[in-house]
């Protein structure tokens, strides 16, 4: 007996609504979603932006109270912020030019440089200190004779005596102080000063430390040694070298270097050969290597 065939089912031509209706759905949830996107609230930006605005003007301000329901201006407006201060450059008194101030400065040095020939008469006319106005300042050279014993750096008494007089007009200046300490070029090797340098260096400390001691500012003070390396004569006679060997205390002029708050290290270079009574030095017996000051 034969089987009879399955019924054949008919193709359903309303599938394509499936698709229809999830493709609908979809769109109805992008939709929704860019709609939520594009509405803001106005009352938080408006408290946002005044909040900005303070922050980047530097001045504090209570934000108005929002109004709701004014049409929202999604274009940023400019903020007018504050001009920046120019930055102020410290007064510059170029060497040789007159600048606010250059005549006060001078005529304070010329006075303390004639106290202090008032003061040193006595040694000035002996020779054994000349003061003198340069362009970096008033320049006091003192003899190593006078200061110190041969390849010492300990202050004699009458060291101290003329330091302490030469402090004493110090203390009513407001000008950095440098003292220099200078050599022959005699070569020195001692257990204490192996070399010109440590011993220039040295002496510079020890003028530095006495006018500490008479109330002299440490911070207006500076102690530099140059060694044999800038001589005044030459170092192949024995008068030349006494020259040579000398302290300098140099009250440095805000005139010359450029910038008024820096103090320069630099040497005060005295006249080739020393003017009256100090060209007359009498000559002295080079010592010995290793003892000479």
């Amino acid at each position: 007996m034969a089987r009879k065939k399955a019924h054949e089912e008919h193709e359903n031509h309303e599938r394509w609504l499936v698709s229809y209706a999830d493709f609908i759905t979809l769109l109805f949830a992008f939709f929704v979603v860019m709609y939520s996107i594009s509405s803001l609230n106005e009352g938080k930006y408006k408290v946002l932006s005044q909040t900005m605005i303070a922050a980047f003007t530097g001045q504090p301000t209570t934000p108005n109270p929002v109004q709701v329901g004014q049409p929202f201006n999604s274009m940023p407006s400019a903020i007018d912020l504050p001009p920046i201060p120019k930055q102020q450059k410290p007064e510059i008194i170029q060497p040789g030019r007159g600048g606010p101030g250059a005549k006060e400065v001078q005529k304070t040095l010329e006075g303390v440089a004639r106290q202090i020939e008032a003061l040193l008469s006595s040694a000035i006319r002996k020779g054994d200190v000349q003061v003198r106005m340069t362009p970096l300042g008033v320049v006091i050279d003192i003899h190593d004779t006078v200061l110190f014993a041969s390849g010492q750096a300990e202050l004699t008494p009458q060291a101290q005596e003329l330091l302490d007089q030469i402090a004493q007009v110090l203390h009513g200046v407001d000008y950095p102080i440098q003292v220099n300490g200078y050599t022959d070029d005699r070569p020195i090797n001692t257990p204490l000063y192996r070399s010109n340098w440590a011993l220039s260096s040295a002496r510079a400390v020890s003028v530095v430390e006495m006018f500490i001691a008479q109330g002299v500012r440490p911070e207006q003070l500076v102690a530099a040694g140059y060694g044999q390396y800038h001589p005044v004569a030459s170092n192949d006679t024995a008068k030349g070298r006494a020259a040579n060997r000398r302290v300098s205390v140099v009250i440095v002029s805000p005139l010359s270097h450029a910038n008024v708050n820096e103090t320069p290290i630099l040497p005060a270079q005295a006249p080739a050969q020393p003017a009256g009574p100090a060209a007359e030095l009498t000559p002295v017996t080079p010592p010995s290597p290793g003892t000479h000051s």
